[in-house]
């Protein structure tokens, strides 16, 4: 007890001590709160309100925690209880900001009398705490309602007519008639025989149903594919495979690769004596002396077509060289297409144009970073129409994708000469340099008019100068797919003139594929996509004499003049702002040809409007992809007309484990 009592008057001293060392104009934020009397508490300015109170915490030192810890309670419940309060008003002198290791803002600093007049005039724009942050929610609320509430008042001390009633149900019947969709009722809503209630039980028995429909697990597999695993498993017994057709071989091809089984001793057999299309879905564990020794044996024999992808590793200069050695009045290849082939240089590539030209006419080159001036230089030298003894064969199809050509070698396969003349085929995806400009020198070299398919999608440079381009280009009307997906300079205006008939302009094209995925979501709207699948429907002679209004606001007079053999086949507006109003122009104008919709991240998209498609389209529709569709509930899912039918597939809504195909 001794040894206590005497640290406590020791103590109290020294307290007693440091009050009398205290400046008259001390500022308690200055002040060290352990060394400090607990009477100072009660006057910021150092002065006690209790003369005893000095002695008292000397001898409680358990009440002087207490002050000084209801001290810093009190600063801290000023600054997060009361925001509108000036900071330094509810601070006690004695509870220094600085000197407490008590911090509760985000980055433990303390803001200043600035920020804390700020804080009366908008409190909004500041952290100030959770206490804080609760009342201006239940203010925000308050004033919501309050607004409501008026404008509920107005309405309802609104004068109404007798007629309004009537004139609303008159305006619906007239919506219903312009849009069809509006009528269409879910067959879940007509038989409402569900009894779930779980909505996850609900997703969970729509998936089972689909995955039955569409020949799930518990199927019994065809006889080809048990076949096709069957020679797999054993295939490594296999010497040959005989006389059997291409499918089969790529099948084999794609099940080895998935299985890991895809090795040289597997090459060997896919690739024996007397097979036309060489066909590898993936060549990275064959080498290239393996496929030069192939290439001997199978190019003598008459092989057509070399389809390779991630020939990295076995088509090099040896490839080309061995290619190149074999006599041209042999040589029989007309088709190469080359993915990943990152050691094929330009040199060899011109070489092997210049050994295949007098056969080629299939030319498809994917990753391949060393080409450039010699490989265009090759190809118009050896296409021309002015090589004539031998003459070489048309090129056809030319496929260049995410190759680093620039844009002056692009500029001289289009305008050195007349190679492209013939082009039915062109794809430039992928490529940095592509412009306005070297697309409309390519088509505009491609003088024969028997263009079929553009695909320049992910050419973030092309404006809507390309489609001047492109409409240009199908003077003769053959273009049935275009690709442009990724475009994000295209605007509305410049699609909806595209397919637009022009006077003395050549009519728009009759389209089958149409991707306009990713690009401006503003710009692919409703507009655009009636025009476009009425371009591509119309019997072609009254094409240009049906009105715009019919077009754009009534979908049931497009019947009459749409052409059944005709329509979009596949289409992808993925990421665009389309509505209901684009799926009756579908249901009107491609309801015999629509085979493929994606429609993935379209928010405007309703159950009503896609379930208004699903009932009129005929049953050659298999696949609708949405992914991102969060607004489609199952009115359609659980409630279109093909909901029993195995053919239609409906794919990215429901999640599945990792590696599944994910379908709803």
């Amino acid at each position: 007890m001794s040894s206590i009592t005497t640290m406590a008057t020791k103590r109290s001293r020294r307290s007693q001590n440091n009050a009398e060392d205290l400046p008259e104009n001390f500022d308690g934020n200055e002040q060290d709160v352990s060394h400090t009397d607990v009477s100072a508490a009660a006057a910021p300015g150092g002065e006690s309100n209790d003369e005893d109170d000095g002695e008292r915490s000397g001898d409680n030192p358990v009440r002087f925690m207490r002050q000084r810890n209801r001290a810093v309670a009190e600063r801290e419940a000023s600054r997060l209880a009361r925001p509108d309060a000036p900071l330094g008003s509810m601070m006690l002198g004695h509870a220094s900001k600085a000197k407490s290791a008590v911090m509760s803002t985000p980055f433990g600093q303390l803001m200043g009398r600035k920020a804390s007049t700020k804080r009366e005039d908008n409190i909004s724009q500041e952290w100030c705490g959770p206490f804080s942050v609760a009342r201006q929610m239940i203010a925000a609320r308050e004033e919501a309602r309050r607004l409501r509430e008026e404008q509920q008042d107005l309405e309802n001390n609104k004068e109404h007519h007798p007629l309004d009633e009537a004139m609303e149900i008159v305006n619906l019947e007239m919506q219903r008639k312009e849009n069809p969709s509006m009528n269409w009722v879910s067959r879940h809503k007509r038989e409402d025989g569900s009894t779930t209630t779980n909505y996850y039980a609900k997703r969970r028995k729509r998936f089972h149903r689909q995955r039955d429909l569409m020949g799930g697990s518990s199927r019994v597999p065809s006889l080809f594919q048990l076949c096709i695993n069957l020679l797999v498993e054993n295939f490594d017994c296999i010497e040959s495979l005989g006389v059997v057709d291409h499918s089969i071989r790529r099948a084999l091809c794609e099940t080895l690769v998935a299985r890991g089984k895809m090795n040289g001793a597997a090459f060997d057999v896919l690739a024996e004596m007397g097979v036309e299309t060489l066909e590898l879905v993936d060549c990275a564990q064959v080498t290239q002396d393996q496929f030069c020794d192939s290439l001997r044996v199978l190019l003598p024999s008459g092989l057509r077509a070399i389809l390779l992808k991630h020939c990295g590793r076995c088509f090099g200069s040896q490839a080309v060289n061995v290619i190149a050695s074999i006599d041209r009045e042999n040589m029989e290849l007309f088709a190469i297409s080359l993915g990943g082939a990152y050691l094929l240089k330009d040199s060899d590539m011109a070489a092997l144009i210049e050994s295949t030209s007098r056969t080629l006419s299939s030319l498809d080159l994917t990753a391949c970073p060393l080409l450039s001036e010699q490989f265009c230089n090759a190809i118009g030298n050896q296409y021309s129409s002015s090589i004539e003894d031998p003459p070489n064969a048309p090129l056809l199809e030319l496929s260049i994708e995410d190759v680093p050509l620039t844009k002056e070698v692009m500029l001289s396969l289009g305008a050195a000469s007349d190679a492209l003349r013939n082009l039915k085929s062109l794809k430039l995806k992928t490529m940095e340099n592509v412009d306005d400009e070297v697309v409309s020198i390519i088509l505009g070299s491609i003088t024969g008019g028997e263009i079929e398919g553009i695909d320049l999608s992910n050419n973030p440079s092309l404006t809507d100068e390309t489609l001047s381009s492109i409409r240009r280009c199908n003077f003769n009307g053959n273009l049935r797919a275009l690709l442009l997906s990724g475009l994000k300079n295209l605007t509305a205006i410049g699609i909806e003139a595209f397919f637009t008939p022009i006077p003395n302009f050549p009519a728009p094209p009759i389209l089958r594929k149409l991707d306009l995925s990713q690009c401006s979501y503003d710009e692919i709207n409703d507009t655009v996509l009636t025009l476009a699948a009425t371009s591509s429907s119309f019997k072609r002679a009254s094409a240009n004499a049906i009105e715009e209004e019919t077009v754009l606001h009534n979908a049931g007079k497009l019947a009459s003049e749409v052409s059944y053999t005709g329509g979009l086949v596949h289409l992808n507006v993925s990421g665009s702002s389309i509505s209901d109003k684009s799926m009756e122009i579908l249901a009107a104008t491609s309801s015999y040809s629509l085979e493929e919709l994606d429609i993935s991240f379209c928010p405007n998209v309703s159950d009503k409007g896609l379930g208004y498609l699903v009932s009129k389209v005929k049953p050659q529709l298999s696949k609708i992809f949405m992914w991102g569709c969060a607004q489609i509930t199952e009115e359609f899912l659980d409630g279109h007309d093909r909901i029993e039918d195995g053919g239609l597939e409906i794919i990215g809504v429901w999640m599945k484990k990792s590696g599944v195909r994910s379908l709803r």
